[in-house]
């Protein structure tokens, strides 16, 4: 099966980030964190303007975007190492953050701190400049928290080795 959809907008930052990929966990981690410092905005096609109505400054979004730098597809590794440090063992990609994976799909949860016409300028995005958005959703504590997870899966008799 191919799938094919089209971005609904794309990640626009002032001042572009560096693009050259970090090496070892320390590295990662602070660069990701530099990243997800800085604001970045989603402008949105002005045909999909209606569907960010009702959000607003404080709010939490899933952004869903697409690594458009990263290899995907056939040339994606199916392993790697994590944060690219070879003193890690390799590892399934899936099992990894790694941004290279047959579908580079990237699922980042913000915070908004502003909604301009037909944008939001937001906090925590860990995306490039021109990075494809193909889905903005709302975050529900009820639903997406951790610990709700956990709950749901403990009681239904799942999740006896994980810990939260």
């Amino acid at each position: 099966m191919h799938l094919c959809c089209k971005p609904v907008g794309r990640v626009v930052r002032d001042k572009p980030i560096s693009e050259e990929w970090p090496r070892g966990r320390e590295e990662v981690i602070s660069y990701n964190e530099e990243i997800m410092r800085k604001p970045a905005k989603i402008l949105v096609e002005r045909k999909y303007c209606d569907a960010i109505r009702g959000i607003h400054p404080g709010s939490l979004v899933w952004v869903i975007w697409f690594a458009h730098r990263a290899p995907g597809g056939e040339e994606a590794p199916l392993t790697v190492r994590p944060f690219m440090d070879e003193s890690l063992p390799v590892m399934g990609v899936f099992a990894t953050r790694s941004p290279a994976r047959p579908c580079p799909l990237g699922l980042t949860l913000v915070y908004v701190e502003r909604v301009e016409d037909c944008s939001l300028v937001v906090r925590g995005l860990d995306a490039f400049d021109g990075t494809p958005v193909l889905d903005i959703k709302a975050y529900s504590e009820g639903l997406d928290s951790p610990r709700e997870v956990l709950r749901r899966a403990r009681a239904s008799g799942g999740a006896s080795g994980a810990s939260g």
